[in-house]
């Protein structure tokens, strides 16, 4: 998935220490869900699912890493992205 990254989600990035590399992994990886909001939530997947689809290598330089979400626009425009600390609720 392609995504135009908005000032705002940036920004965020780089507060957070979010690299464009694995914001990537993220997209490409990720499971996409409407939140019913116009926008969808994309997380990566359980891990046992995620350990099938990589090495075992890539799957250890992401580990630390599986908590990162991003908010993606219907019109494929990344508005923020962070780690969960808790249950994204959809509605």
């Amino acid at each position: 998935m392609k995504v135009r990254v908005t000032h705002h989600a940036g920004v965020r990035m780089q507060q957070r220490a979010i690299s464009a590399d694995m914001l990537e992994r993220l997209l490409e990886f990720g499971h996409s869900r409407f939140n019913g909001r116009g926008t969808q939530i994309v997380t990566f997947p359980k891990q046992s699912k995620l350990k099938e689809q990589l090495s075992h290598q890539e799957f250890v330089s992401l580990e630390r890493h599986l908590d990162l979400y991003a908010v993606v626009s219907l019109d494929d425009e990344l508005l923020t992205v962070g780690y969960r600390t808790r249950h994204i609720r959809l509605h």
